[in-house]
């Protein structure tokens, strides 16, 4: 039996399947009591989508991206795919905002997989310091320090690397160490970066969410009936992922 395709979520793979957050959404009205008119604030219960911006950029294939995330977590909770991710990948998206509502991606089973050095250290101490980025800094692994060139972290000797491409370096090396397939992300320049050069830099395959959808099902194509599966499931929840915000006083419980 052939193992299902495991693919490695970037952080942006997880902020950006926080595409139905429910949230409070103020509005002001008037009332009349008595004799007297009063303007009071009133909360309507929404859901909102943060990546509706990529359709006000005109940036539709962006947006496809992320609704393709969709799909790939309807096959993983079919176990066609295995989804993976890495701690360091949770510890960034707890940074960042509008990163979390709902259940992870979906609900779909996601493996937390070991890296390459163990290791154990504070993660968070409300200090403001970027932990983080100094742990990394002190990484000495040599296929770490290979793919922070590779991916445009190293600036040379003396010089602090940069940040974000530090983070693509350690998460491509988790990627590499749990024999991921692909490596599945929104950063095009990091994409570019790593498919450059004629010869592979890296095992694990660098795809963007719409080209893996497609890939996936034009190796496997009776994983179409799973698409259309989710497809109906979304059109019958009443969901349109086009809209920035959407009514959800009928999910609403008191």
């Amino acid at each position: 039996m052939t193992a299902a395709p495991s693919i490695f979520l970037d952080t942006n793979i997880l902020k950006a399947s926080v595409d139905s957050r429910l949230a409070l959404l103020p509005r002001h009205e008037k009332i009349t009591w008595g004799d007297r008119d009063f303007e009071i604030e009133v909360h309507s219960p929404v859901r909102v989508n943060q990546n509706t911006k990529f359709l006000a950029q005109g940036n539709h294939e962006r947006f496809q991206d992320t609704v393709a995330l969709r799909y790939i977590a309807a096959f993983a909770k079919e176990r066609k795919i295995a989804l993976l991710t890495h701690e360091e990948v949770i510890f960034e998206l707890m940074g960042l905002p509008r990163a979390t509502g709902g259940k992870m991606f979906y609900g779909a089973p996601i493996s937390k997989v070991p890296g390459p050095i163990q290791y154990s250290r504070i993660i968070f101490d409300g200090s403001g310091e970027d932990h983080q980025y100094e742990f990394l800094c002190q990484i000495q692994h040599p296929r770490f320090k290979e793919l922070q060139r590779i991916c445009g972290a190293y600036q040379g000797i003396g010089k602090p690397p940069h940040r974000n491409q530090l983070l693509d370096a350690f998460h491509i090396l988790c990627a590499e160490h749990a024999s991921a397939s692909y490596f599945v992300t929104l950063d095009n320049k990091l994409i570019r970066m790593l498919t450059k050069r004629q010869t592979p830099v890296t095992a694990v395959t660098p795809i963007t969410p719409k080209q893996l959808l497609i890939t996936l099902v034009t190796r496997r194509p009776t994983w179409l009936w799973s698409f259309w599966r989710e497809k109906r499931r979304l059109a019958k929840s009443g969901r349109r992922l086009e809209l920035a915000v959407q009514d959800a006083s009928d999910e609403w419980v008191d």
